[in-house]
């Protein structure tokens, strides 16, 4: 029996009758599974544990109840074959692309009601949060590290070059200043195209994957969110922003601090790297180069992307 048979037998969903694999995520394996009892999404836990996702046994049913799209879990997950597996149900739609300026607005409109949401299933959230980043100096050492191991491939070749482009960058680059960031709360944490769904016209049916509900500045979930889901499009971004301030009382400043930050993640990060050195995990070497090419046209248009956002 596959492993998508002896969960569903596990979970009690009956016996399989079609199985899809999805090949759009990342993180974790996921299956649109069918049986008797309906269709549902399945997925193996890799980096998040049963106790993580706990809360979301009774967070998203309220949020249902409340009338947010996102999917009920089945029941707490399971350990099977050695891995841990959850169960939830399948939501229907398409993700979203070159969504409609209006559109925009009212996935902002949304994201706002979800943070006021939150804030009332969750335990409070502090009304601030530090915002420290890490010492220079140990970003450039860390950058020079992947930078001078000697190419074996093209990726390597690609993370050299990409590398001393950063460190230029970053040679006339002003950090962010450490500081209290606020107005902070419970936030999905991965608002992103494949973790929504719309329907035809555009109108969301789905907000999915909510393994990173956490505590953040809500600003860096709105600027997170908008790069991501927009790309390049300064107008979409602004739409986006116009309806999520319509719900959450956040300055243009602290927005412009929050563009700041992400931008500068984008430029220091190495995560994908750790991956691909640290772990030979080569899963997330596609994300590398696509954020790469992102930072580029970021830093090209650095004023207008802020002035979209804030």
């Amino acid at each position: 029996m596959e492993i998508t048979g002896r969960v569903a037998e596990a979970f009690g969903l009956g016996r399989v009758l079609d199985c899809r694999p999805m090949t759009d995520g990342v993180m974790n394996l996921s299956w649109r599974l069918t049986t008797p009892a309906g269709t549902f999404a399945v997925k193996q836990l890799r980096d998040r544990t049963p106790g993580e996702l706990r809360p979301l046994l009774e967070i998203l049913p309220r949020l249902a109840a409340m009338g947010f799209p996102v999917p009920l879990p089945y029941q707490a997950p399971m350990w099977i074959d050695g891995d841990w597996y959850a169960v939830a149900s399948w939501l229907d739609g398409a993700y979203p692309a070159d969504l409609a300026p209006a559109r925009c607005a009212e996935l902002g409109e949304l994201v706002g009601r979800l943070h006021l949401a939150l804030a009332e299933l969750c335990p409070p959230a502090p009304p601030h949060l530090p915002g420290v980043c890490d010492p220079i100096n140990k970003i450039k050492t860390d950058l020079h590290g992947y930078a001078s191991r000697p190419p074996a491939d093209d990726f390597d070749r690609h993370v050299q070059q990409e590398i001393r482009w950063r460190l230029d960058v970053l040679a006339n680059a002003d950090p962010p200043t450490d500081a209290d960031l606020a107005p902070c709360g419970w936030t999905h944490g991965d608002l992103q195209p494949y973790n929504l769904l719309v329907d035809a016209d555009g109108r969301i049916t789905g907000i999915l994957d909510w393994d990173r509900l956490g505590v953040r500045p809500y600003g860096l979930e709105v600027v997170r969110t908008a790069t991501i889901t927009f790309g390049r499009s300064t107008g979409r971004m602004a739409a986006f922003v116009r309806g999520y301030r319509t719900h959450i009382p956040i300055s243009g400043a602290q927005l412009a601090d929050a563009a700041h930050r992400r931008w500068w993640t984008l430029l220091t990060e190495a995560w994908p790297l750790d991956r691909h050195y640290g772990d030979n995990d080569h899963t997330c070497d596609h994300l590398f180069v696509r954020r790469c090419e992102y930072l580029r046209w970021w830093t090209a248009h650095r004023a207008e992307v802020s002035a979209a956002l804030s």
